[in-house]
């Protein structure tokens, strides 16, 4: 029996199929009928995709840039920044994988959902997700770390939410969603849900809250692993929507 293919290996295979339909590069300048058929694939995301040569090579640019970012942080095996002996240099490195994963998600959704420019809404991440989710298996539950497992988890969890909300550096939809999955201790149940806590956790590491030591001490590195895979799984599933 052959092994499942990795998240790495299936997101590579599918973009080279997305890849494949807009080949060869600048192709689509004087072939109407590939700008046609591109727009038709692109119009399972949003209809108002439009045929021109101008706009099929921006929507490829973008959908380029972040399809490989996510697969760089995918491809990033054993992330370590600094001393590799040094567990927060690990920690520090499964944060930034996440990171650069979502970036890379960020930017294909513009691609996908056309909003190219200014920032997405929550619901821009919605939509995508939703029209994705014939493609996805149903979402294994994401637990929160044991309410025992640290004594500094402990005593974050023991105070005000408005302590560690404050701690880092949360706003509005990322209070909910982090209130929801470490105090009420509500596993992550949905494909939706583990984006947005993927998020949550990448702007309080970008933002500088959450230090490595923290992941570390809270039992997140796992948890990190997971959400990074679970990014790129979506975004697997919404690339083989233009695929087929």
């Amino acid at each position: 029996m052959s092994e499942m293919p990795s998240i790495h290996e299936k997101l590579k295979t599918v973009w080279k199929n997305v890849d494949n339909i807009f080949l060869p590069n600048d192709s689509w300048w004087s072939d109407d009928y590939k700008c046609h058929k591109i727009q038709e694939k692109l119009s399972n995301f949003n209809p108002e995709h439009e045929k021109t040569s101008e706009h099929i090579d921006l929507v490829y640019k973008v959908l380029s840039r972040g399809v490989n970012l996510t697969q760089a942080a995918i491809d990033w095996e054993h992330p370590v920044i600094g001393s590799q002996r040094n567990l927060t240099g690990k920690a520090r490195g499964i944060q930034w994988r996440l990171v650069i994963a979502y970036s890379g998600f960020e930017i294909t959704t513009k691609g996908l959902i056309n909003k190219l420019e200014g920032q997405l809404k929550p619901e821009d991440f919605k939509s995508l997700i939703n029209k994705s989710q014939s493609n996805l298996h149903t979402y294994s539950p994401l637990n929160p770390p044991a309410y025992d497992s640290s004594k500094s988890l402990k005593k974050w969890l023991s105070k005000e939410e408005e302590s560690i909300a404050k701690f880092l550096g949360l706003r509005s939809k990322d209070i909910h969603v982090i209130k929801d999955w470490m105090f009420e201790s509500h596993p992550i149940q949905t494909w939706e849900d583990a984006f947005f806590l993927a998020k949550a956790f990448r702007n309080c590491t970008t933002h500088g809250f959450l230090v490595p030591r923290k992941v570390q001490d809270w039992k997140l590195k796992p948890i990190f692993k997971v959400l990074t895979e679970n990014l790129a799984e979506i975004l697997i599933a919404a690339l083989e929507k233009i695929e087929s």
